[in-house]
């Protein structure tokens, strides 16, 4: 999968109007990777995460994802950049207790609903495009209840 620095651009620009981060001079890198590679990186064992954004700003993603053709799939790149510009809205990043990763969380799928919803054409596109992401199984929350070290992020 090879996604274009112009998509990136774009949808850094629409997360950015949607929270007011500042874009930063550097883009995010991207690493498409095999579902099991993926999963073994980010949980260390089987899990359904489509991507996942690291301490250091690089962003793993399934390599099985249609990004860019499919707005779902492009949803979960629109997911990932936010947790990106969340980082790199914090000057000197510190660890997140569950409390700050939960409002991050929050807020990078009510900005994966918003661009979806925006690029979705119609109101049945839309919830069709919700029902692909099994949006009921998405929610994610802090691991355990326990403080993160840097930011750890996924959807």
């Amino acid at each position: 999968m090879m996604i274009s620095n112009a998509l990136i651009a774009t949808l850094l620009a629409a997360i950015s109007g949607y929270t007011g981060y500042a874009i930063p001079g550097d883009p995010p890198r991207i690493a498409a990777l095999p579902h099991a590679a993926l999963a073994e990186r980010v949980c260390g064992r089987p899990c359904g995460v489509l991507g996942f954004t690291l301490p250091d700003g690089e962003i793993l993603i399934d390599e099985a994802l249609a990004v860019g053709a499919n707005p779902a799939a492009t949803s979960i790149l629109v997911h990932e950049l936010t947790h990106f510009l969340q980082q790199n809205s914090v000057a000197h990043p510190a660890p997140l207790d569950c409390d700050q990763w939960n409002a991050r969380e929050r807020e990078a799928f009510d900005v994966q609903v918003r661009w979806l919803r925006d690029n979705a054409g119609s109101i049945r596109a839309f919830s069709v495009q919700l029902a692909q992401l099994n949006w009921g199984a998405m929610r994610a929350s802090c691991p355990n209840g326990r403080p993160l070290a840097g930011q750890a992020v996924g959807g």
